[in-house]
């Protein structure tokens, strides 16, 4: 076995030198001896960004989405639709700040008061409603690796069922959407709302120790 992989190798290396006299006509010898060479192909482009995993699949099937744009996503952000906020009482900007999180690993989503119209969470999944669908599209697009859901609200949108979130934050779930036929996994954790938190002071710590399962989960701790 060694000796043929000696001559396999010899051959090749010949065959790239030019001193092989079918070296001229390489293609034609890959299909009349192909035990002898390998296919070397030195024009593939290298891509300096890998794209989404994308199998072909049978019509009206979704595709399936693997790759991550950022690592976290957090839904359900009122503080941006506060004009007249100051940046210093953007609580969820400072918690993002000591999660080490840098600019282009994460993105804020602000809260879209419809959202509180939906009655059939279950249903809204199978059909969702406008808003419901831009949050789904937003979650596509930015493909993150894992949504942290800012309060109840938001929380029961994207589960599809209403539990109370003193009985489900800092934990993970697995969720699927499909948008414009396209499937995509991600990972949602469930936190209290930053104006909750405002409100009710001594449960920051327990946010922060939710949000700290995060930075473990995408190598900030």
């Amino acid at each position: 076995m060694d000796q043929q992989f000696k001559k396999i190798l010899q051959k090749t290396k010949a065959i790239f030198n030019g001193s092989d006299p079918i070296a001229h006509t390489f293609e034609g010898a890959l299909f009349k001896d192909s035990a002898w060479v390998f296919g070397f192909d030195e024009t593939v482009q290298v891509r300096d960004q890998v794209g989404e995993s994308r199998l072909k699949l049978e019509k009206n099937e979704p595709l399936v989405l693997t790759q991550y744009k950022s690592l976290v996503m957090f839904v359900g952000d009122s503080f941006l639709e506060d004009n007249g906020a100051k940046s210093e009482e953007d609580l969820l900007g400072k918690m993002i700040i000591a999660m080490k999180l840098n600019n282009h690993e994460f993105c804020r989503i602000p809260f879209n008061r419809k959202l509180e119209d939906v009655i059939d969470l279950d249903e809204n999944l199978k059909n969702p409603s406008l808003e419901t669908q831009a949050l789904f599209s937003a979650i596509a697009e930015n493909k993150p690796m894992i949504v942290v859901s800012l309060g109840a609200t938001i929380t029961n949108i994207l589960l599809g069922k209403r539990d109370k979130l003193s009985g489900i934050h800092g934990q993970f779930f697995d969720r699927t959407i499909i948008h414009e036929h396209e499937s995509y996994n991600y990972q949602l954790l469930p936190i209290f709302h930053p104006e909750f938190l405002i409100i009710n002071p001594n449960m920051k710590r327990t946010a922060w120790i939710d949000l700290q399962k995060v930075m473990e989960r995408v190598g900030k701790i």
